[in-house]
């Protein structure tokens, strides 16, 4: 191509009214609610972080935050459009400039991912140091909370990846397993059953049960019973883990939950036992999910170091029981 020709071609191509640099300030306000907090993560002064978003809302014609001395800044209507825009263009840039290079160290920029709160404990730890090992230039933003909160966060792009199981996962969600467990039955240590190897749930049909009342979690526990013919008699509800587990060891009921080799001792101080179910239910995955899309090589880098996490997962789910 001579020089007329590339001439012709910048001509021919849209200028863009503002630069990456505005959109990177845009993004850290944004996620950090303040003009203060997105010049701290961007080592910037708040003059520069202000005047980056003043010229970029001048440019687009648009006010993309209500700023407030008292609360910071929130975005507009206008902001909310745009941040999934605004959070592809960076990511295509980083995928830019990551792809001419091969060695890991060009591999850099935020991965962002959700939790359920369920498995937070026991994956982002390793992920974390995994990552920071394998990928020093990556680094993890997480968030923890329910499914259908982390899908819609994930469908506005402003997630990565969601580690889940595999209940009320879309099936369009591209997915990789790290392992697999199982529902088994929760009592006290004082409970007539508690000696036994397995459990039918007809045999606590009758008695109260403390629900798990997480959106994925109760959606599997009412099929396994309803499987069975079952009607639950819920006696307590709670989206804790821990609290249900304490329900469960005071005697107020049995509950349903996925096997883990956590410690029987509750947070009170009692004792709880996991019996395997017959039938055994089937087996659930645990999953790093994400929308349908090329991974950028940042997040690819954060897949694969979850999959070296399988065997550790494996044995922190205790080893799989008939």
């Amino acid at each position: 191509m001579d020089t007329r020709e590339a001439l012709d071609l910048s001509r021919r191509l849209p200028s863009l009214p503002f630069t990456l640099r505005q959109i990177e300030c845009f993004l850290a306000v944004a996620d950090s609610g303040s003009i203060s907090g997105a010049a701290a993560a961007l080592h910037a002064s708040d003059s520069a972080v202000s005047d980056a978003l003043t010229a970029m809302e001048r440019a687009l014609g648009a006010s993309l935050f209500k700023r407030q001395r008292s609360r910071g800044a929130t975005l507009t209507s206008d902001g909310l459009t745009i941040l999934p825009l605004a959070r592809r263009i960076v990511t295509d840039g980083a995928e830019l400039t990551a792809s001419v290079g091969r060695e890991q160290s060009s591999i850099v920029g935020p991965v962002r991912i959700g939790l359920i709160n369920t498995l937070a404990s026991l994956i982002l730890p390793r992920l974390l140091i995994a990552t920071r090992q394998n990928y020093p230039g990556v680094h993890i933003e997480y968030r923890t909370g329910d499914l259908g909160t982390m899908l819609s966060a994930a469908e506005g792009a402003e997630l990565d990846l969601v580690v889940t199981f595999d209940i009320e996962v879309p099936p369009e969600y591209e997915r990789v397993a790290l392992t697999t467990t199982e529902a088994m039955l929760v009592v006290s240590e004082e409970h007539p059953l508690a000696s036994r190897d397995s459990v039918d749930l007809s045999e606590v049909a009758e008695e109260p049960m403390i629900m798990l009342d997480i959106a994925a979690s109760r959606t599997h526990t009412l099929e396994i019973m309803s499987s069975r013919g079952i009607t639950p008699r819920i006696a307590h509800r709670t989206a804790d883990y821990e609290l249900c587990r304490a329900l469960v060891g005071r005697g107020l009921g049995y509950t349903l939950l996925m096997r883990r080799n956590v410690s029987p001792e509750t947070w009170d101080g009692r004792r709880v036992v996991y019996l395997p179910i017959v039938p055994a239910p089937r087996p659930v995955e645990v999953l790093v999910a994400w929308p349908q899309n090329p991974l950028p090589p940042r997040v690819a880098a954060v897949v694969d170091c979850a999959k070296q996490l399988r065997g550790e997962m494996m044995t922190s789910l205790g080893d799989r029981l008939g």
